[in-house]
């Protein structure tokens, strides 16, 4: 997003001009959008356990009365599930004569895991629905727009911030069919010098490394939060031999038999990583390079003894270097649409470097660490302000002592604001 601010002094002496009007799809009701966001709300019900499909929220409203009633909620849980249309209709048993459907994404109007969106809505007697966005799947896109206009039902397409939210929550789905890898989050606790870790760390028992928690309870619960909405969480070798982490999901019945995590990445191009590492086990994913997998022929029997998988891909420049971009192509591969990386420095470094990352969540600790202490972007060279990697569309959360900060990364372009006033997020 691009601005173009004026200071105050300027905007004081210049003409008033009408504000532009919001843009309003044809067929829009005023309480269009208020009911778009409960469906976004319902569809965030499923975040991190839809991949490959997207995140699908939906309402059955009766518009009849004076005052627009919900009669049914649904969302889509998982693959091979109901899709989100069909699990608002089953709490009506599947009619709903005349009445209103607000669904987050197009209904689909083609035959998958399960049968076409388009079929259960006109059997279900439905007049009117309203969607919040166009599938951008090729396979999808306008055809169950289309197919339901040409049997009778209003369809309205919302514009503006109710079709910016639904994009927003599927920009896992939309960067995987557009790019043909997935979203990818930079998540780091930080301190306010930008520090990742002291240089070093005292040795606890069992001759491991102390954890050194730089934010407070609210903060780590959050991030588990984060893990919890991911469908990887990625690090790299380095973090594994330092840290010895779990990756896991650490929240209250995220632990029981059977619950679901997102699948633990380590990028380990020398494959270094120990076979008695924490998170070696099954559900987790080792990227090496060809060189090391060919040549170290023991360590990657024992790491298959601990239930790891291991993906070879070919050395980038140096022979147990690996590509980025490749490795990200191969998480898509495996339809993993959203991943959390966790770093380290180098990792994070090299991330931004290459432009790939899409998002951050920083949590910034109130303390100092000093030149010595690990730096969160490590390598990472900037020569001036306009081309270093930045944050747009910032939103500032307090948790407890810590703050939490998220946005979008963009590349270069940045440009102090020039505006006096105050911005609130």
């Amino acid at each position: 997003m691009s601005a173009d601010p004026q200071n105050s002094a300027a905007r004081s002496e210049a003409p008033i001009a009408a504000a532009a009007s919001p843009a309003v799809a044809d067929g829009e009701r005023p309480y269009d959008a208020a009911f778009m966001a409960q469906a976004v709300a319902q569809a965030e019900l499923g975040r991190g356990r839809t991949s490959p499909n997207p995140l699908v929220g939906a309402l059955v409203v009766d518009e009849s009365g004076s005052e627009p009633v919900v009669l049914a909620r649904g969302y889509h849980v998982g693959p091979g599930r109901d899709h989100a249309e069909v699990a608002a209709l089953r709490h009506l048993d599947g009619r709903a004569p005349g009445k209103t459907l607000y669904v987050t994404l197009e209904p689909c109007n083609h035959i998958g895991r399960t049968g076409k969106c388009t079929d259960a809505v006109l059997a279900a007697g439905l007049r009117r629905v309203v969607v919040g966005l166009r599938d951008p799947n090729p396979r999808v896109t306008g055809g169950g727009i289309e197919r339901l206009r040409s049997a009778g039902v209003e369809v309205t397409v919302l514009l503006g911030e109710s079709a910016e939210a639904c994009r927003h929550q599927n920009r896992g789905y939309v960067r995987w069919l557009k790019d043909g890898r997935p979203q990818l989050q930079m998540k780091a606790a930080i301190s306010l010098d930008g520090r990742l870790a002291p240089a070093s760390a005292p040795i606890g028992p069992g001759g491991k490394r102390a954890p050194q928690w730089l934010t407070g309870a609210q903060a780590r619960a959050r991030a588990h939060q984060l893990r919890d909405h991911a469908d990887a969480v990625l690090v790299g070798a380095g973090t594994v031999e330092s840290d010895d982490p779990l990756l896991t999901v650490r929240l209250p019945g995220s632990e029981r038999p059977g619950a679901r995590q997102p699948l633990r990445v380590v990028l380990d191009g020398a494959l270094r990583t120990r076979p008695e590492a924490q998170l070696c086990g099954p559900g987790t994913l080792i990227i090496t390079s060809e060189a090391a997998h060919r040549t170290r022929v023991e360590q990657v029997a024992a790491l298959r003894g601990r239930g790891v998988e291991l993906l070879a891909l070919p050395g980038a420049g140096a022979a147990e270097q690996l590509d980025l971009q490749e490795v990200l192509r191969a998480l898509a591969r495996r339809e993993l649409l959203f991943v959390m990386c966790e770093g380290g420095g180098l990792l994070h470094g090299a991330l931004l470097t290459a432009g790939l990352y899409d998002e951050a969540a920083l949590f910034l600790a109130p303390i100092f660490l000093g030149d010595s202490a690990v730096p969160l972007g490590r390598g990472l060279a900037v020569g001036a302000v306009a081309d270093a990697p930045w944050l747009d569309r910032v939103q500032v959360e307090a948790l407890g002592p810590d703050t939490l900060i998220t946005g979008q990364v963009r590349s270069g372009g940045f440009a102090p604001l020039e505006s006096t006033e105050a911005v609130v997020s």
